[in-house]
C-alpha cells in the first residue's frame, strides 16, 4: 500500500514537469491567465508551489514503509496539500494580475 505515495510522486513530477518546462500551456482551468506573457509566468510559479504535494507524498511514502498501519490516516495529508496550493497559486495569480492591470485599474490600497 505505501506504493500509493509512489505512484501520487511520480503524477505530481510529471505534472510540475509539464508546468516548468512547457510553460506556454495553458494548462491551469481554475485561473484566468490574462496576457500572453502571464502564462508562463503563472505556470512557473504554479510548478514551484506543486513541489509541495509531491514532497509530501514522497514524506507519507517514507513514513508508511516503515509503519504501514499509518497508510490510511496519510492519505489525507495529499488531498489537503493540493487544496492548500491550489488557494495559494489562485491568491498568486490574483496578485499577479493586480500587478499587471494598469494604474487606471488598480484599487487604491494604502
Amino acid at each position: 500500500m505505501p506504493d500509493i505515495f509512489l505512484i501520487l510522486a511520480l503524477v505530481f513530477a510529471f505534472i510540475v514537469g509539464l508546468l516548468f518546462f512547457a510553460p506556454g500551456w495553458r494548462l491551469l482551468n481554475f485561473v484566468d491567465y490574462g496576457p500572453g506573457d502571464a502564462v508562463r509566468r503563472l505556470n512557473r510559479y504554479a510548478a514551484i508551489r506543486l513541489l509541495i504535494p509531491l514532497l509530501v507524498s514522497l514524506g507519507c511514502r517514507f513514513v508508511a514503509a516503515r509503519r504501514p498501519e499509518l497508510t490510511v490516516p496519510l492519505i489525507f495529508l495529499i488531498p489537503l496539500s493540493v487544496m492548500c496550493v491550489v488557494v495559494w497559486v489562485g491568491v498568486g495569480a490574483g496578485r499577479m494580475a493586480a500587478q499587471d492591470a494598469p494604474a487606471s485599474h488598480r484599487r487604491n490600497t494604502p
